[in-house]
């Protein structure tokens, strides 16, 4: 069964992409997708991350959200409204970039 997931992933972008200084290609953002394990939240993030020929390169932490909860975090309440009532939503937050030495 699909459930919401709440995932922090680590993500390269392509130069230029979403006005970032050069050189900061990588950064960690929050997901809020509807998944039914770890593995699929992976997979369905990967394959739509490819689409914006950007890569996924890891997850710090996911875990399935449940029914009435609310994050300490404004940024993920608002990622789980706007997922919710929606299961082919893949809702992105903002990415936090480092520079890629």
């Amino acid at each position: 069964m699909e459930r919401m997931w709440k995932i922090r992933a680590e993500i390269e972008v392509e130069p230029g992409d979403l006005d970032l200084d050069p050189g900061y290609t990588k950064g960690f953002m929050n997901v809020v997708t509807w998944a039914s394990s770890d593995q699929s939240a992976k997979e369905k993030l990967a394959a739509y991350l490819s689409t914006f020929n950007w890569k996924f390169l890891g997850m710090e932490e996911s875990g399935p959200i449940g029914p009435g909860c609310v994050a300490s975090d404004s940024e993920i309440n608002e990622l789980v409204v706007k997922a919710r009532g929606n299961p082919n939503a893949i809702i992105l937050g903002t990415l936090h970039s480092y520079l890629d030495k």
